[in-house]
């Protein structure tokens, strides 16, 4: 999936959860994260991703890490994933990721 795309889901996710809908459905969320992986060579997958936590209300954090999904250790890989990114990208661009996607929310909010 391109970057953008991966941007573009978030956002919306973040969106739904910050802002009540029109015409009065309530959902209850949970917290939950999306794991973002990176490409090395175009196909397989790269040393270096990123753990998206959503809280129930919008907020989230974003953990980055060294090391393929499969391989984090870190207790955050424990909590409920709603969807798995796999991005076109390789790991040089997680951080013009994360820029590009705390810039994005801050228009949209």
């Amino acid at each position: 999936m391109t970057l953008d795309g991966i941007i573009n889901n978030l956002v919306a996710e973040i969106n739904m959860r910050r802002h009540p809908r029109q015409d009065n459905i309530k959902y209850q969320f949970n917290e939950c994260t999306f794991p973002i992986t990176f490409t090395r060579d175009g196909y397989k997958e790269a040393d270096g991703c990123l753990i998206l936590l959503m809280e129930p209300d919008g907020k989230y954090s974003i953990k980055k890490f060294d090391t393929r999904y499969m391989d984090v250790k870190d207790p955050v890989r424990q909590i409920y994933h709603a969807a798995i990114f796999d991005c076109d990208d390789e790991p040089t661009v997680i951080d013009d990721f994360i820029k590009s996607l705390d810039d994005k929310v801050k228009t949209t909010a």
